[in-house]
């Protein structure tokens, strides 16, 4: 699943150059200083999340926004690097475990706290699984389809998954086991099939 090249996608790129990609240049931020603020914002989710949330969504959509203008800053403005971008690969794992950790916060106190903490856990494999396969296929000169939950899927389901949990307070216990075992079944299976496919591309070869 291709956001990035989809009419919703270059239609956010676009709103992200027109409208704040010019007032970052100006401030002197670079690329790889709005790298490191994705992490960083995405350190709050637990606090956020611990308060209301809508608060723990509105700093995972900060994180994201600061790791979607990374990279668009570093093409407008020509400061494209590999050291840049295994720097925002990196950065984009500790926000997931951050992201992730948030959502753990509500579960608490609870009585099955514990079960939900091995599923986050479980959830954060899956996630990492995902970037990984990727990345090592690639260095194996091999390629992965996207699957259905690269990172920017995986954003938009977090963001609409507090979006639920604000709008339907009763509802908070259901929403939050059902959230959580669909991120884990969408995660796990789009590993399995960049792992498949990796390894059919491998036996044809």
């Amino acid at each position: 699943m291709d956001l990035r090249n989809s009419s919703a996608g270059k239609l956010y790129y676009l709103v992200l150059e027109r409208f704040i990609l010019g007032h970052l240049e100006r401030s002197g931020l670079g690329p790889n200083q709005l790298t490191l603020a994705g992490p960083l914002l995405a350190a709050l989710a637990p606090l956020g999340f611990r308060l209301h949330p809508l608060a723990g969504g509105g700093v995972i959509l900060l994180s994201a926004l600061a790791d979607s203008l990374d990279g668009l800053a570093a093409r407008r403005w020509q400061q494209s690097t590999a050291r840049g971008a295994f720097l925002d690969s990196c950065m984009d794992r500790l926000a997931d475990t951050f992201y992730l950790m948030g959502f753990w916060v509500l579960f608490w106190p609870g009585r099955y706290a514990l079960a939900a903490g091995l599923l986050i856990m479980a959830s954060m494999a899956s996630t990492f699984l995902i970037s990984y396969a990727k990345a090592r296929a690639e260095s194996l000169g091999m390629k992965t389809g996207s699957g259905i939950m690269p990172r920017a899927p995986r954003v938009i389901f977090l963001l609409a998954w507090t979006i639920l949990l604000a709008a339907l307070p009763r509802h908070r216990q259901e929403l939050l086991w059902g959230g959580l075992l669909l991120y884990l079944f969408l995660t796990s299976f789009t590993a399995a099939c960049r792992m498949v496919n990796c390894h059919s591309e491998k036996k044809e070869g």
